[in-house]
């Protein structure tokens, strides 16, 4: 049994063990996100033992699981992930998983609720609601009186879900409602209500590190939760990603080791947030560098291309040109590296190309916070 990512991400370990430096000693990761089930249409599928080697293959210690997409109906499937956890000896926590377009959904998380799960996943994409919805007030008002969280899946494409999102923060008080994939669909306007809302949080797994850095420094680090997507993403990348951007806007040992877990502990305990203080803003990042940023876009489009079963080595060869600087920067060095290993993974014909392109999202995870280290 492969852990998700393996082996293709064990180019991104000697990065990730440096950034783990920066944590202080008893911080542990605690991931927010991470997916186990088969019936999903995307063809990903994860066992609770490949989740569990995950987290170990980055010596995480826990995460929140749910299911993935069942188009048939969540009932089974969170019983799976209520089972599963049980037995996971406190590695793994259960999220139950409800869609808001189907009749029994109010009464499917409640029934979850009941039975031991922590909170509520919903995800407005691949279950086909938006928002409002008169079944996510409800679900909302029942983790409300629990004090529990609702994860909402905030990738691409999902218009009006801050807007909504935080409508239900303010009149909802008492739900922790957590925007997963760092918010990515309303970053450009959501700070101010992060800031204002203690019930709001954010979780980190996304790859991009505009994305990434747009969230360190625009939304308090006190409601920031790692997370890694496992199995779509690796608990390598992902940590190192989260400590390398967390780094780059200068957040505080206490803000990173809140980041890796301890905030995901209050959150699930119905505790108020660590008040980290603000968020440092977009002046934290200091100085941007023109060719950095140029290998970083290359690099973004080259995983991009090759997610979309395209040929990425126009794009990934550009962004190594790119790196082929006057002053012999190390980092160019670094991401030369890590795309010349992506394109020797890519050639070997991998069954997902979201693993083989590990080395060039961390490329550019390197591009985008050069200047700051």
């Amino acid at each position: 049994m492969k852990a998700p990512g393996e082996p293709y991400d064990e180019a991104v370990r000697p990065l990730y063990e440096a950034a783990r430096d920066a944590l202080p000693v008893g911080a542990e990761f605690f991931d927010a996100h991470t997916h186990i089930g088969h019936n999903d249409p995307d063809g990903f599928t994860a066992t609770p033992d490949e989740i569990v080697a995950g987290l170990d293959r980055a010596g995480h210690a826990r995460a929140l699981t749910f299911a993935f997409h069942e188009p048939e109906g969540y009932g089974a499937a969170n019983d799976a992930v209520l089972a599963a956890t049980a037995a996971s000896g406190g590695r793994l926590l259960p999220l139950a998983r409800v869609a808001p377009g189907s009749e029994d959904a109010v009464a499917e998380a409640r029934r979850c609720l009941e039975a031991g799960a922590c909170g509520i996943k919903l995800h407005p994409r691949s279950d086909s609601f938006g928002l409002p919805h008169d079944a996510v007030e409800q679900v909302v008002a029942l983790c409300a009186e629990r004090r529990a969280p609702v994860l909402f899946h905030a990738g691409r494409g999902i218009p009006r879900l801050g807007e909504a999102v935080v409508d239900l923060a303010r009149r909802y008080p008492d739900a922790r409602l957590i925007l997963a994939h760092a918010g990515i669909s309303d970053l450009s306007w959501i700070g101010p209500a992060a800031a204002e809302l203690p019930n709001l949080f954010f979780d980190t797994s996304w790859w991009q590190v505009g994305d990434l850095l747009s969230l360190y420094s625009s939304v308090p680090a006190g409601r920031i939760l790692y997370a890694s997507d496992l199995p779509y993403g690796s608990a390598m990348f992902h940590g190192f990603a989260m400590l390398r951007c967390a780094g780059a806007v200068g957040l505080s040992e206490d803000a990173l080791a809140a980041i890796a877990g301890g905030s995901l502990e209050r959150v699930l305990a119905g505790e108020e947030p660590i008040d980290l203080g603000p968020a440092p803003g977009a002046g934290a990042l200091g100085p941007r560098d023109v060719d950095f940023e140029r290998t970083a876009s290359w690099l973004a489009t080259g995983c991009v291309q090759a997610w979309r079963g395209n040929d990425p080595t126009e794009a990934l060869s550009l962004a190594a040109l790119a790196c082929h600087r006057a002053d012999g920067h190390p980092v160019a060095a670094q991401i030369e590296g890590l795309v010349e290993v992506t394109l020797d993974a890519l050639a070997g014909g991998p069954e997902h190309a979201g693993y083989a392109v590990v080395g060039a999202m961390a490329a550019q995870v390197l591009a985008g916070t050069a200047v700051a280290f």
